[in-house]
């Protein structure tokens, strides 16, 4: 059996299950859509594929497919969002509160603000469960290469891992990736020390090609993992030749997977489409890097992005147990060298996603938390065993208590989130009919009745990537039909820790508003709430999703002129 389980390890991996279930469901009710009209259908997490992309992508993959679909992710987490969402349709049809499908609002739903919000909290919940998983797996996957102690401490750090906890309260693929990758790796750790069979290996590559179909990024883990396979001492611990078969049986396993994880069996043109574009036509996924442009592919250029990724892990997983896994590296070199394997999905991701690109991703480090968290936690029980185990408890301590805290600050700015403070502001102050006018994205919109209505604006529709535009708003602002509130706020056109404003709104609009000389002032702000300052503070992930900054102007009255 590839996981080995016995009655300990069954009785661990409950206990790890539940609280890490009553950590992450806390706060999966963070930022749900509050659907009051058709522009208002998104949730406040950014690439988060609820509450209607999932099942949309299966209208089009089993009804009728659109020309103009989100070719982005892969498939296959879309399927797994909907299969969560789908005992809740079957509920709203067979109750009549489901009248029928249609494309546009309010989707045939006779109370489409509570169903939107409810088939997101299905969503998040199958999130929550995978969360649940990946800490079961970081607790086997340790456990098979070392032992028990070792895996119910790197089981806690994962469970408490920045990117993990955020991510096992929200719809992103990023959660689905790691749990799949997650069986893998388990199954490659009983290869690493007990050598390959083809049980372990056909699990594996099932691993590996559903991982890839729920996000691609998971081809940096298993790539150099499947490469290292090839080598005896790697998968037989031993010079002797090794069988054939198993490896055979594991890439066979990870293509029909992979097909099949990718749609490939019932829409294979979606995937070809999603495939080509990302290689060759990036532009027409996402166009952030008209806003965030990557560092200069040169020397200098890749000094840069190695400090850049090097900070990025250090922030995302925790300078204390990177440190602390570095340790634990130096101390496999010597006990145990193959390892040291676990440690290449890092130059991996640097030479295949961050070099050509030149951008820092800091989501893209989130599995790499499986290895650390298990490096850093052989290094902690090695040093109690050898050193001194009081100093060990201490450090365990340390690193925990690191995790914990940063954990901690994220559902503290979850839970004090400035865009609901904002909506609840605008409520009371607001009258029927009053505009609110935003820039950028929507899904940093505070939530707002159907009685207070809202657009971009100057009603503009096509927005990414204009430039110019300052003076032209200027004068929308200061004639015409101007809104009486301006909301600002900074999305994911920004860096995380830069500017307090989307980029589409122009530095002169943002200064003639701040002083005053667009005719509006400040009538509110919402800060980013911190649970701590300085060292202990929530790093910023790739976007400003969590708690942005947010500011409301209000017209002056008499200031519009017509």
């Amino acid at each position: 059996m590839p996981l080995g389980l016995d009655k300990q390890t069954i009785r661990t991996s409950v206990v790890l299950a539940i609280a890490a279930f009553l950590i992450y469901v806390s706060l999966i009710g963070w930022q749900l859509p509050y659907a009051t009209n058709a522009d208002r259908l998104v949730t406040g997490a950014v690439d988060e594929l609820l509450p209607l992309q999932a099942l949309a992508e299966m209208h089009h993959t089993f009804v009728v497919s659109k020309p103009d679909r989100n070719y982005g992710y892969p498939w296959f987490h879309y399927f797994a969002l909907a299969s969560a969402q789908a005992p809740y349709i079957a509920y709203l049809k067979l109750s009549g509160q489901l009248s029928s499908v249609a494309v546009l609002y309010p989707f045939g739903f006779k109370d489409p603000v509570t169903v939107l919000r409810n088939l997101t909290l299905f969503g998040r919940l199958l999130s929550v469960f995978m969360g649940c998983g990946i800490v079961i797996m970081a607790y086997l996957f340790s456990r098979n290469l070392w032992d028990h102690r070792t895996g119910v401490l790197a089981a806690t750090l994962t469970m408490l891992s920045y990117l993990q906890v955020y991510f096992s309260r929200v719809g992103n693929p990023d959660v689905g990736m790691v749990f799949w990758s997650g069986i893998g790796l388990v199954a490659f750790a009983k290869i690493l020390r007990d050598g390959i069979t083809t049980r372990r290996a056909v699990v594996m590559g099932i691993s590996a090609g559903l991982a890839m179909g729920a996000k691609d990024q998971a081809f940096v883990v298993f790539l150099p993992l499947a490469i290292a396979l090839l080598f005896p001492r790697i998968n037989s611990r031993s010079d002797r030749s090794y069988p054939i078969r198993p490896l055979v049986y594991a890439f066979f396993a990870a293509c029909v997977s992979y097909l099949a994880s990718t749609g490939m069996l019932v829409d294979p043109k979606r995937h070809l489409l999603h495939v080509y574009y990302l290689a060759f036509e990036p532009e027409r996924l996402t166009y952030l890097p008209f806003y965030r442009p990557g560092l200069a592919r040169t020397w200098a250029g890749a000094g840069q992005m190695i400090v850049q990724s090097l900070k990025s892990l250090s922030a995302m997983i925790s300078f204390p147990v990177v440190l602390a896994a570095l340790v634990g590296a130096l101390v496999e070199l010597r006990r145990a060298p193959r390892y040291l394997v676990l440690l290449l999905p890092l130059v991996v991701l640097f030479l295949v996603l961050t070099l050509p690109t030149g951008v820092v991703v800091a989501r893209y480090d989130y599995p790499l938390t499986f290895m650390l968290d298990a490096f850093a936690a052989a290094a902690l029980i090695w040093f109690g065993r050898h050193v001194n185990r009081q100093a060990m408890v201490l450090l365990c301590g340390v690193v925990i208590g690191w995790r914990a805290l940063i954990a901690a600050d994220l559902s503290y700015a979850q839970f004090h989130e400035t865009r609901a403070l904002a909506g609840e502001w605008l409520r009371a102050e607001a009258k029927p009919g009053d505009r609110v006018e935003f820039f950028g994205a929507d899904g940093y919109m505070a939530p707002l009745p159907a009685e207070i209505r809202s657009r971009r604006i100057a009603g503009r529709t096509i927005w990414r990537k204009e430039v110019g535009h300052g003076p032209y708003l200027l004068q929308y602002l200061k004639h015409g039909d101007a809104p009486r509130f301006i909301y600002i706020s900074p999305d994911h056109t920004v860096s995380p820790d830069g500017l307090e404003r989307s980029a589409d709104c122009p530095p002169e609009v943002y200064q003639a508003l701040i002083d005053g000389s667009a005719g509006y002032r400040l009538a509110a702000r919402f800060p980013t709430p911190r649970l701590f300052p300085s060292l202990l503070k929530r790093p910023p992930l790739d976007h400003p999703g969590i708690s942005p900054p947010v500011q409301i102007f209000e017209r002056i009255a008499g200031s519009v002129q017509s």
